[in-house]
């Protein structure tokens, strides 16, 4: 009798987790972005970090001072689990990909290479070039499509993480990213992103 009752316990036990996991896939654990030590980096890094945490309860830090390389190294090496990369960077990893001026196709063979190569996911752009360097002319040539990219086993345990960063698609251009590092210098970054989130209605 008592083994029987104990087993339907289990199985109650069993149950709630099931329908419970869903709403909670992300509350209570913890993710890691790393940046560089540019402005836009910070400042990009800070508005994911923030967005994440309000429309999930997740508790995100931030690793900076790195370079985009030292980044992607730290998320192969589960040390971090989103960064910010550039099609342009990404392309230049490819043998033979050269200059596609088509972001769109750039874009495609781009996340399809990391993908199988790596298991890395290249998720929907952000809207503005870069990356911004201080003291070089940032034209066309030099810049490309920003991305956010994560990892197949972070998605893993995040099952929603996809489709929040990916509302952030296409919501920052060069002239809103140009406007928000504007701020930052009357403001703290957590201000400026928050109060760009609430203005989006995204929070």
């Amino acid at each position: 009798m008592r083994r029987k009752i104990t087993f339907i316990l289990a199985g109650c036990i069993i149950l709630l987790q099931t329908f419970a996991a869903p709403g909670l896939s992300c509350v209570g654990r913890i993710l890691t972005v790393s940046v560089n030590d540019s402005i836009e980096q910070k400042l990009i890094g800070q508005l994911l970090a923030t967005y994440i945490t309000e429309r999930t309860g997740t508790t995100v830090n931030m690793v900076t001072g790195l370079d985009t390389r030292a980044s992607e190294e730290l998320i192969k090496q589960c040390k971090a689990d989103i960064f910010i990369n550039y099609i342009n960077v990404g392309l230049a990893d490819i043998d033979g990909a050269g200059t596609i001026e088509n972001d769109q196709e750039a874009y495609g063979l781009v996340k399809q290479y990391y993908d199988e190569k790596f298991e890395l996911v290249w998720l929907r752009p952000l809207g503005y070039k870069g990356p911004l360097l201080q003291g070089v002319e940032n034209t066309a040539e030099n810049t490309s499509l920003a991305i956010p990219v994560t990892t197949k086993e972070v998605l893993n345990r995040f099952p929603v993480l996809d489709r929040v960063i990916n509302k952030l698609g296409g919501r920052i251009d060069k002239r809103t990213l140009q406007q928000l590092i504007l701020e930052t210098e009357t403001k703290e970054i957590a201000v400026v992103v928050k109060e760009f989130l609430k203005d989006q209605n995204l929070i």
